[in-house]
């Protein structure tokens, strides 16, 4: 029996279906509107009356505001923003191990608290959006997923990838009806987004668990920045001002982890036992505390304590695994060690964290020497000088590598060429913008990279830092504007100048300009066509054009340069496979495999390859090791979906379909393939309304509409099934499946004129055809049937 043959019996076995279930819930405005009422703006003042920072806070009850303890913990005095309005906020209960800490506000607006959700009801997967008071620009909602539930601190917690910046601190993390899952609070890691949310549950624990706040100190008269002198004595390396203006501090506040810590940093150089004595009381105070056990750590090293000083790194890293200079560190130690691989990963991830920072290239510079990788040696400590210009330690490091490569004269320019690494206060916030914009810090690194074009409105990187932040932060037209301004400042370096062209088409191809986008990429790459980055920016254009030749010409440049990667050559194995060059695509796609085993979107384009030929089994097996490096993305449960429909799994197509089009509503495969297991399984009500939507997301859609022209016939509704076929036969005006739905649909109609005409059409083209249809239409007992000719 043919497709279409069995198609049609399928459709025509009616049964009896449940109705489509509908859930009110809300958009990302609608959620917004129905939580803002809830939502507060928490201002923190300092004893001189001074605001010092903002956060934000949910009420749960008339008067009664939750939020971080982190938010209010240094705050001299409290205020609560509510639109308009501000109230005196006092701090009555603190949970200080679980960060959650409980305000009370005289006089503030009775406000219908949100319906607390259990951490056991939460499901992974499911669509959350986070309201709170990000980079201090008032109330604001941003969506996301649920990633995970993971323990963090010995606790489960909840972990999303909603974007949070700082200001988000003791917002709320709600689902699509508006119940709280939890109270936002930190950012998991730089690079995905993923972000730590304390779950509601903790709310109602607070009673129990809960303690009276500190007393706020009294100090008489003003009190002195403390850590902000202290820094900044400690970077004129004014040791012995150092000394006493960290003596007072603790004199001050004895109390206190930071002040403690520093008094270690202090003492380190000339009294390392009255040095541990401070840092271990700054641990003793505040156990988190991952500047106090990273300087206990570098301080036991020093002193041939190497063994406990390790254990001491390890610990802060996984307190602060975003912290670059751990890494590096760990690097050093690592490099001592002659462990050189597993330096050069450290050092990596310090860069990677905070690329701004010359330290971590210094420590790269060290390990890359004793590697005997030369030029990648030079290259590093370079990079160093260049955002440190004034350490004449790396000009020496930077010189002796050189010198030992063969290259006496670059040596002694790197020693000499004081004129052109003169510091200035510019280059030092541009430097400063770059490692907050790495670390996410994005309303800080937009302030140095703007005070740095105040201050000298002619650097290049400034501009450039500026338009990324913009970017980064969804202000298009203005990072557009950024790049205007640096790429007409026309650096000498070519590399530069095809670096910013790069990122201004990034930022036109998402405005829409894919014209302009493809000029700029393409004037990038005639600057600089030994830049990988710069081709995969073209190559990623022309994949969004479905340009295959042209995505298969770039990416055969990238994965010939330093930063070829394994999604690079997955790149290039699917433009391959679309030109028909099917065996150099199976061996660029496991090479890809081969260097990122790992990587999602490798193995989502192995499996559309082994998919595509036919081998579903392996094509399954991919894409289940796609999802469990990443079980958030809709793609690859509607990838897994399709392949089980193909094999004839259909409970579990539905299931991960389902699982699709929960995680992207608006993903139109993902409805195609749910709606064609629905049909296959009978279940025509719910197949009309998930192939319905994905009509509604892509009207052009050839199999969606005809999945739903023959949902429509089986279930008797012959009208509408008749509209889609006859929308198909207006593209196609012989296609066989439709002229079968048109014959059928009028038989039903009692129209025997009509249903002759596409009935003869059909027989016309394929007899065999023809009687399948007519033997179904008996068999249905449809009047007329009898009527069509053999």
């Amino acid at each position: 029996m043919n497709k279409v043959k069995r198609a049609v019996a399928i459709f025509l076995c009616l049964s009896s279906l449940p109705g489509c279930e509908t859930r009110a819930e809300y958009d990302a405005e609608g959620l917004f509107k129905h939580v803002a009422p809830s939502l507060v703006t928490i201002v923190t003042f300092d004893e001189k009356g001074q605001q010092e920072g903002q956060g934000s806070g949910v009420v749960v009850d008339n008067g009664r505001i939750v939020t971080n303890c982190h938010v209010v913990r240094e705050a001299h005095s409290l205020k609560v923003a509510v639109g308009e309005q501000e109230y005196t906020a006092t701090w009555t209960q603190a949970d200080p191990s679980r960060d959650i800490c409980l305000l009370s506000v005289e006089g503030l607006t009775p406000t219908p608290p949100p319906e607390l959700r259990k951490l056991d009801d939460i499901k992974i997967g499911e669509t959350v959006y986070a309201v709170g008071n990000p980079l201090g620009f008032r109330l604001s909602v941003s969506s996301g997923l649920v990633s995970s539930i993971s323990p963090y601190r010995d606790e489960q917690v909840i972990v999303a990838s909603v974007p949070l910046s700082p200001g988000s601190s003791g917002g709320g993390l709600f689902d699509t009806r508006g119940r709280l899952l939890g109270i936002t609070t930190a950012i998991l890691t730089a690079g995905q987004s993923l972000n730590i949310v304390l779950p509601a549950d903790w709310i109602a624990e607070l009673s129990n668990r809960g303690t009276a706040p500190p007393p706020p100190s009294v100090i008489p008269g003003p009190e002195p920045r403390w850590l902000e002198e202290a820094q900044a004595l400690q970077s004129t390396n004014n040791q012995p001002e150092f000394e006493k203006h960290v003596r007072n501090w603790r004199a001050a506040q004895p109390d206190s982890a930071i002040a403690a810590a520093y008094q270690g940093v202090a003492l380190g150089g000339k009294n390392p036992v009255d040095a541990e004595a401070a840092l271990r009381d700054a641990v003793r105070l505040d156990d988190r505390n991952e500047f106090a056990w990273f300087v206990l750590a570098k301080l036991l090293y020093s002193h041939a304590r190497k063994d406990e000083a390790k254990q001491i790194l390890q610990k802060a890293l996984q307190m602060a695994p975003t912290q670059g200079n751990l890494y590096s560190t760990k690097a050093e130690w690592l490099l001592v060690d002659a462990k050189l691989k597993e330096a050069y990963s450290a050092v990596q991830d310090a860069i990677r964290l905070e690329p701004g920072a010359s330290e971590h290239w210094r420590v790269l510079g060290m390990v890359t020497d004793k590697m005997n990788r030369t030029d990648e040696s030079a290259k590093a400590f370079r990079t160093a000088l260049r955002l440190n210009p004034l350490d004449d330690t790396l000009k020496q490091a930077l010189s002796e590598v050189l010198a030992r490569n063969g290259n006496p004269d670059a040596a002694h320019l790197a020693l000499g060429k004081d004129a052109d690494k003169n510091p200035s206060s510019a280059g030092t916030l541009v430097s400063l913008g770059f490692t907050e914009s790495n670390r996410k810090h994005y309303a800080d690194a937009e302030k140095a990279f703007r005070k740095a074009i105040e201050i000298s409105p002619e650097t290049t990187n400034a501009w450039t830092g500026l338009g990324g932040v913009l970017q980064n932060t969804n202000r298009l037209k203005e990072a557009e504007q950024a790049y205007d301004k640096a790429y007409a400042l026309r650096p000498d370096n070519p590399a530069i100048v095809a670096e910013i062209l790069a990122n201004r088409g990034n930022v036109k191809s998402k405005l829409g300009d894919k014209q302009g986008a493809l000029q700029d990429i393409q004037a990038a790459v005639r600057l600089d066509p030994s830049s990988g980055n710069v081709w995969r920016s073209l190559g990623i254009l022309k994949q969004e054009n479905r340009d295959y030749k042209g995505v298969a010409e770039a990416f055969s440049k990238v994965v010939n340069s330093e930063v070829a990667g394994g999604a690079d050559w997955a790149s290039l194995g699917e433009a391959l496979e679309a030109l028909g060059e099917k065996k150099q695509a199976l061996e660029a796609l496991e090479k890809a495999e081969k260097l990122d085993p790992n990587n999602a979107l490798v193995l989502q384009r192995l499996t559309g390859y082994f998919g595509r030929n036919g081998d579903l089994q392996k094509a399954l097996l991919y894409i289940d090791r796609a999802l469990k490096v990443d079980p958030t993305t809709a793609v690859n449960w509607s990838s897994k979906g399709y392949a089980l429909l193909k094999l004839g799994r259909l409970p579990e197509s539905i299931s991960a379909l389902e699982t699709a089009t929960n995680l992207d509503p608006q993903l139109p495969n993902a409805w195609i393939n749910l709606g064609e297991a629905q049909m296959r399984s009978n279940s025509l009500g719910k197949a009309i309304t998930s192939l319905e939507k994905a009509i509604s997301l892509a009207p052009a859609a050839f199999d969606a509409r005809l999945y739903l022209a023959q949902s429509y016939l089986a279930s008797r509704q012959s009208e509408k099934a008749k509209t889609h076929a006859n929308a198909l036969l207006k593209a196609q005006p012989e296609l066989p499946q439709a002229l079968v739905i048109v014959t059928l649909a009028d038989l039903m109609d009692n129209d025997s004129a009509a249903a002759l005409t596409s009935y003869r059409k059909i027989q016309a083209r394929n007899p065999k055809m023809a009687q399948s249809v007519k033997a179904t239409a008996v068999s249905q007992g449809l009047v007329g049937a009898q009527a069509l000719p053999d």
